[in-house]
């Protein structure tokens, strides 16, 4: 009996100052509201503050990462550009030896483009491109043979598990690829074109000059320039 004649008394008390107390309510939600929407603008401020120092602070480390291996690998190195070990003789012209060279191998060159992200992976890409090199392959098959060109699939790894290298070879000048067997170690210089990271890596390789090891070399060599 009490308790209802309290609650009758609080709800006269709120009907008589209904003008006031609604108001006052509604005043004290607003407030908590834009209360509420400073405390997270203020919060994600710090946050974009916070990002922008490490961004900052990160950027000369990420620039060095990035850009040195490729201004390295443009600029001329005359101490990396000697002739390989095992290079057949007269392969190159003396006076275009020194243009290629070794490295980057083709497990460096697929090891560096899978590193990077896929938003860096492009211009990674075209920095590689066109890097002349010289590489000791080993002959797997003949994809495609047309009249004065056949498309060859060679290995990085003597083993037929490494990057596989995709290349044109003119028959004019290397008649000799035909009469290939699997195996068979073969020394292609010429320029990246393209590389594809999915699987053991595949690169593709424009050839300027193509010769054989020693003992594997086939009978019917046509090296005719």
């Amino acid at each position: 009996m009490v308790i209802t004649q309290k609650y009758v008394a609080l709800l006269n008390w709120i009907q008589t100052h209904r003008k006031w107390l609604i108001p006052t309510a509604m005043a004290i939600i607003l407030i908590f509201l834009l209360f509420s929407i400073a405390l997270h603008l203020q919060h994600r401020r710090q946050q974009a503050r916070e990002e922008a120092i490490a961004a900052k602070n990160q950027a000369p480390i990420a620039e060095k990462a990035t850009k040195q291996p490729a201004r390295t690998a443009r600029e001329p190195r005359p101490e990396k550009h000697e002739q390989p070990a095992g290079l057949p003789p007269e392969m190159i012209p003396e006076g275009e030896i020194s243009t290629y060279a070794a490295e980057p191998s083709p497990d460096e060159v697929t090891r560096k483009i899978e590193a990077t992200n896929s938003y860096e992976r492009k211009e990674e890409e075209e920095k590689i491109k066109d890097v002349p090199v010289v590489w000791p392959l080993y002959f797997f098959s003949i994809m495609k043979q047309e009249q004065d060109t056949a498309k060859v699939m060679l290995d990085a790894s003597e083993n037929g598990f490494g990057v596989i290298i995709v290349t044109e070879i003119s028959l004019k000048r290397y008649a000799g690829i035909l009469s290939a067997q699997p195996g068979d170690k073969v020394w292609l210089a010429g320029k990246i074109s393209a590389i594809d990271t999915q699987g053991t890596g595949q690169i593709t390789l424009v050839t300027d000059y193509l010769g054989f090891s020693g003992q594997d070399a086939p009978r019917n060599v046509n090296q005719e320039r």
